[in-house]
């Protein structure tokens, strides 16, 4: 009774693990079928459809980059005053901490 339990059991995981090798073996035919359906595009209409998205794109002016590089380089610089201003302030804290346990 029990090795035909044994069997019964084998019997299953093998069904189950046929069925997990076949559902694999589907989908990698699916992704290779969805593969095959693409079509090629050559390089050259690559260039062309790049170029004509190029032609679409709004660029900026020279004025507008001047002063989108002044503000950049003004926060910058204020992050960077803040950060400094916040390190100095930890430092002198953590002096008066040590100064007082010494």
């Amino acid at each position: 009774m029990v090795l035909m339990a044994d069997n019964l059991g084998k019997d299953i995981e093998k069904a189950n693990k046929d069925k997990e090798k076949e559902k694999r073996l589907n989908q990698r035919r699916a992704l290779k079928a969805a593969a095959a359906k693409k079509p090629r595009r050559s390089p050259l209409k690559y260039f062309k459809d790049a170029r004509a998205e190029f032609k679409k794109v709004t660029w900026p002016t020279p004025k507008q980059v001047v002063n989108n590089t002044g503000v950049v380089l003004t926060a910058i610089v204020i992050t960077g005053a803040a950060i400094f201003g916040l390190d100095y302030l930890f430092a002198a804290i953590l002096d008066l901490v040590y100064q007082v346990n010494a």
